[in-house]
């Protein structure tokens, strides 16, 4: 005999309880009218108690207390209340829901059925308006699904028989006295549910057909047996719940001291912001090109990726927070490239906490899913980064409920993505997230320094509890410990900041080398790439030098003064610029005439040579300004052969002449003079 709660029981078991409603001669529910009258009855503050609770009954605002009736009597509306039920609550709902057909299931009833002091659970089920006068209204039943608390529907609603099944506790032992083993090891599976068992349409085991013909099991269907909700009781010894429900203890958590907690926490809001700050050059210099579906691909990704020297995972979660915080926009015509927005430019004026205080505010309220980039969705296609379809409605909810856990835990506490699902499914038993998602929003917690060694810090509480920026920002400042202004060199090329830099400093650093590790401590290397961006951007060699040496504690080792003095030698040598047209010329003093003549002034001509000009104007324009100056110029092909006119033009207008053509064209032209 197979067990089963399938769908082909469930629905059977539905209807069952649907015919049930029209033949059973004890009241199971409270009707719609009695609804309506428990909603008159209440005075102003009970009714507003009410819409606070059920917030979907005011929207729209009903016309009346019927209206208001019929609306808190729906199925959806009962449903969203029901998600808002903690777990003792739940199972209260349940226990009232399969007595109601058998008793009145008074909070006396109902509190040794459950195991617990039901009484508050019961008042809070009737300010909810899911009891009324103690009977469940029927769109709670419908909700809780055919078998309550794991019980079957009840004789009054099965198919009478000849025989009549034992209902009290005792009467069932006494019936089981004589019961082959078979028979006891089918009834103590059904007990607990689901009620229902699949047989063979052709064959019986025994141990069933002994319980069927006594009445204890009845059919449902030729292949389907179903064990009476009173037989089910009398098993239970009465209870609706075999353990009542208690909420996870706290004794088994691991506790991190203070220092601990808000040294990691404030490392990893340095680190957040770093990474934030960074994109957003990278996304300056070469925006992320912006995919059909409106996220950047996995090539940009991988780009972004080593730019920031964090894995592709991480650089998504960083690319995601700035789009939270408003850093990030979508520009361009025909290519469409995310880049920093202008926010983004005050963003990186602000001190460290004010910024970090904008992004995790951000995070807190936002509704993206970032854990998802990456993985599948239901036809099949991969998630990308910065995509529309990341949002969900309850993502904002998780994450301040999954903050609030570890902020009602004593100072220091660090449980598990576990330990904070159990609690989370202990307060929202229907409305809770699997433990991979609560793992995956703490982890998001923890890289963006809300909590720390998993823990909730002092600026975490701060913001969970309402604190505004300023309020954060000044939380962080006083957990991020004394900026440093000095550095340590040594002579493998290497310099240490005992600390976190000064913005001087990490300027500085930023530009002349490469960072080798982040912590307690910055590690970085002087290369000759480093030493060549930092001459790219404007610094001399005398110059990189003074900076450096005035925050190192020792002189310079020499091998670093070798380094920057060798690549500042050769940095320079090849330039490379950008002209439209050139001019070669006869001898320096006519270049330096053409160089001086006002009309010329619009060419920009620039001396490349002693009889080499430039101009940044396209060659045509070079021409017209020549010969409206009074000069005679002539157009020069790619081999430097004069081109007779009328072959000029594809040069005037950039295009080039076939190869070889302006040459063999001059020498022609040659021959025919001689």
């Amino acid at each position: 005999m197979r067990l089963s709660a399938g769908t082909e029981g469930a629905a059977v078991g539905r209807s069952v309880v649907r015919m049930a409603s029209s033949t059973t001669p004890r009241a199971a529910t409270a009707t719609g009218a009695t609804l309506g009258t428990a909603l008159a009855r209440r005075d102003d503050a009970g009714l507003a108690a009410l819409l606070r609770a059920r917030p979907d009954l005011a929207v729209p605002a009903p016309s009346s207390l019927t209206a208001l009736a019929a609306r808190a009597g729906t199925r959806p509306s009962v449903e969203r209340a029901l998600t808002g039920l903690d777990a003792a609550e739940l199972a209260v709902a349940e226990a009232a829901v399969a007595l109601a057909p058998l008793r009145r299931p008074t909070a006396v009833a109902l509190s040794r059925a459950v195991g617990l002091d039901a009484a508050p659970a019961h008042r809070r089920l009737t300010d909810l308006a899911l009891l009324v006068a103690d009977l469940p209204v029927p769109a709670l039943v419908d909700a809780l699904g055919p078998h309550p608390a794991g019980l079957g529907p009840t004789l009054a609603e099965l198919d009478t028989t000849p025989a009549a099944p034992p209902t009290t506790a005792s009467g069932l032992k006494a019936a089981l006295r004589d019961a082959p083993a078979d028979a006891v090891g089918v009834l103590d599976a059904l007990a607990w549910g689901p009620p229902v068992g699949t047989v063979g349409a052709d064959h019986l085991p025994d141990g069933a057909a002994w319980l069927l013909e006594r009445g204890i099991l009845r059919r449902l269907s030729p292949t389907q047996l179903v064990l009476p909700r009173e037989v089910a009781l009398a098993a239970r010894g009465g209870r609706t719940h075999a353990r009542p429900p208690t909420p996870p203890a706290s004794e088994n958590l691991r506790t991190m001291p203070a220092t601990v907690v808000e040294a990691e926490g404030a490392r990893a809001a340095e680190e957040t912001v770093r990474l934030v700050g960074l994109l957003l050059q990278t996304w300056h210099d070469t925006p992320a090109t912006v995919l059909r579906t409106g996220g950047i691909g996995v090539r940009e990704l991988r780009r972004t990726a080593g730019a920031l020297e964090i894995d592709e995972a991480a650089a998504a979660a960083v690319a995601e927070l700035a789009a939270m915080a408003g850093l990030l926009t979508q520009e361009g015509d025909e290519t469409v490239a995310w880049g920093p927005s202008r926010a983004a430019l005050d963003w990186l004026e602000d001190p460290l906490p004010v910024r970090w205080a904008q992004l995790a505010a951000a995070w807190l309220r936002s509704a993206r899913t970032p854990w998802l980039v990456g993985t599948r969705s239901d036809p099949g296609t991969l998630r990308a980064a910065l995509e529309p379809t990341l949002e969900r409605g309850w993502a904002m909810e998780l994450r301040r409920r999954a903050l609030r856990v570890l902020a009602d835990l004593p100072a220091g506490a660090a449980p598990t993505p576990a330990q904070v699902h159990e609690t989370l499914a202990w307060h929202r038993p229907r409305a809770t997230a699997p433990v991979s998602t609560v793992g995956a929003v703490l982890g998001e917690a923890g890289r963006l320094g809300l909590t720390g060694a998993g823990a909730l810090t002092a600026p975490g509480r701060t913001l969970l509890d309402g604190g505004g920026l300023a309020a954060v920002a000044r939380t962080l400042e006083r957990a991020l410990p004394e900026p440093v202004g000095d550095l340590l060199v040594q002579g493998d090329l290497t310099a240490v900041v005992p600390g976190r830099p000064e913005p001087g400093l990490a300027d500085l650093l930023s530009l002349c080398a490469e960072a080798e590790s982040r912590g307690a401590a910055l590690t970085v290397r002087f290369t000759a790439e480093s030493v060549r961006r930092a001459l790219d951007a404007g610094l001399g060699a005398d110059e990189l030098l003074a900076a450096l040496a005035a925050r190192s504690r020792t002189p310079l080792p020499q091998p670093l003064e070798y380094l920057v003095r060798d690549v500042a030698r050769r940095h320079g040598q090849v330039r490379v610029g950008a002209a439209a047209a050139y001019l070669r010329v006869e001898d320096a003093a006519a270049a330096a005439t053409l160089v001086g003549n006002p009309a010329l002034a619009d060419l920009a001509l620039r001396t490349v040579a002693p009889t080499v000009l430039v101009s940044p104007a396209p060659p045509g324009d070079v021409l017209d300004a020549l010969h409206d100056a009074g000069l005679a110029p002539v157009v020069e092909g790619p081999d430097g052969a004069v081109v007779l006119s009328g072959l000029g033009s594809s040069l005037i207008s950039g295009t080039t002449a076939p190869a070889g053509s302006a040459g063999r064209l001059a020498r022609a032209r040659s021959r025919g003079r001689r």
